[in-house]
């Protein structure tokens, strides 16, 4: 099984299983806080490499069913935060349509691999109250991210096709954004909002093919994705559960040799359900 995927469940088991721990104090009431919090999603991934994206091609990511895994942390002394996400999601079949020379072609493949991010943050937790788990978080970092595919079968309007060899791709840049998780307290449960919204320019810097690395040059960048969830708060716990909805995708213009342009990119659509818990000293 793949290191991040242990490392993920591994967390993930870790903060359910901190959730019957009691809090030291009410949350957000002194100088020191962390949350720690761990989820699992259903939806799908989204991969692909399109080539000459300047000559006669037109192309979309190859997208398909993949489930998620997601682990972090968030401490902060008065208003520095500092934040640590890690979210792997998996790649199985996947479609896509591609048009060469004025030609449509349906595309499938079968196969496995798995596309992780991982944020490592600082910034502020501000729009905090004594007793209440509502805060803001915006920050700034670094991410890091990772895809890994391989093809067990590949069909091209329905006519077996060469698989490709293993690919894989990494990047690395840095990432803004914004968090806010708020509540409504009714009686002795509060309901919860949560949302937020990231930009990040994080480009392709490693791409392998059958294990070789292939020489790439890196132009234009983007990366972006939000989420939106709704949920339950237990305030005197510093315990909260999130279901909702969580988009990531991002992709990067490269030159091939040969001088070959093409686009390539990473990312996923999850239904997500979250708990974290809140600790207060």
């Amino acid at each position: 099984m793949n290191k991040s995927l242990v490392l993920c469940i591994i967390s993930l088991f870790v903060v359910m299983g901190l959730t019957v721990l009691p809090v030291q104090a009410e949350v957000n009431s002194g100088d020191f806080g962390l949350i720690l919090n761990g989820g699992v999603g259903v939806g799908s991934s989204m991969y692909g490499v399109i080539y000459n994206t300047s000559n006669s091609s037109v192309s979309t990511l190859g997208v398909g069913p993949g489930k998620s895994f997601n682990a972090g942390f968030m401490a902060n002394f008065s208003l520095i935060a500092i934040h640590s996400q890690l979210y792997y999601v998996t790649l199985t079949d996947l479609e896509w349509n591609q048009e060469d020379f004025g030609v449509d072609h349906e595309y499938k493949t079968e196969g496995s691999g798995n596309y992780w991010t991982w944020d490592g943050t600082v910034g502020i937790k501000a729009l905090t109250e004594e007793g209440d788990m509502g805060y803001t978080h915006i920050y700034v970092g670094f991410r890091i991210w990772k895809a890994t595919r391989e093809e067990d079968k590949k069909t091209v309007d329905g006519s077996p096709w060469a698989v490709t060899p293993k690919q894989e791709m990494i990047g690395n840049g840095f990432i803004v954004g914004i968090r806010d998780f708020s509540t409504l307290p009714l009686g002795p449960v509060a309901l919860a909002l949560q949302t937020g919204l990231w930009l990040y320019k994080a480009p392709l810097a490693t791409y392998k093919v059958g294990g070789n690395e292939i020489s790439t040059t890196a132009d234009q960048n983007i990366g972006f994705g939000f989420e939106i969830g709704g949920g339950l708060a237990f305030e005197d716990l510093g315990l909260a559960a999130i279901v909702g909805l969580r988009m990531d995708v991002q992709a990067t213009e490269i030159r091939l040799p040969s001088n070959i342009d093409a686009v390539a990119g990473a990312g996923y659509a999850q239904f997500f359900f979250a708990v974290s818990k809140e600790f207060g000293f």
